[in-house]
């Protein structure tokens, strides 16, 4: 699997993914979203948008933010941390309608280890959305552009129950930031 993605929390992201035959992408902005992936670029094999989408996809937006822009859940106008325990605090996002809670745990040393978040979902037995547990586990730290980030992450849904399925599994070959304010010279 090849993937790039370019998240913005709270506004949104676009992810595209190349694994073997398969190819496509989700995309979510602040009015819309849609995963849509087809087999050898032909066959539409996921196709899924809507409001219930819209709600999961933020879900997976402030969830990876934790993952991969902390930066971006720094508190402010749209975002309120509060402490859980001496190892997890939560973050809340409120954007656009929708509201998502993120608890980050981290280990002695402020590492983030795990993930969690109740996020709107139909992956479960019943196929019916509703919120269940979701989140993921962090390992490998390297330095990127000035932050440390998670270079081996596992996650997925029923994190914490017998039923959890990780079914993302990723090693970061490299992590990239826009370099906003750069003036080119010619």
């Amino acid at each position: 699997m090849r993937a790039h993605q370019i998240l913005a929390p709270p506004f949104g992201l676009v992810w595209r993914l190349k694994s073997g035959s398969i190819i496509g992408s989700d995309c979510v902005t602040p009015d819309a979203s849609w995963t849509r992936f087809w087999l050898f670029g032909l066959i539409p094999v996921v196709r899924a948008n809507g409001s219930d989408h819209l709600r999961s996809a933020f879900g997976r937006v402030i969830s990876e933010a934790a993952i991969w822009a902390p930066a971006s859940l720094l508190p402010g106008e749209f975002v309120h941390w509060e402490p859980i325990d001496d190892n997890t605090a939560r973050v809340t996002v409120r954007y656009q309608g929708i509201t998502q809670s993120v608890d980050v745990t981290v280990d002695e040393d402020g590492t983030p280890t795990r993930v969690f978040t109740m996020r709107w979902s139909n992956e479960n037995a019943q196929k019916i959305f509703r919120e269940q547990p979701f989140g993921g586990y962090l390992t490998n730290f390297r330095r990127f552009a000035g932050y440390m980030l998670p270079t081996r992450v596992e996650g997925g849904n029923l994190i914490g129950t017998s039923e959890y399925f990780p079914f993302f599994k990723a090693e970061v070959d490299d992590i990239r930031f826009p370099e906003l304010g750069r003036k080119h010279v010619n």
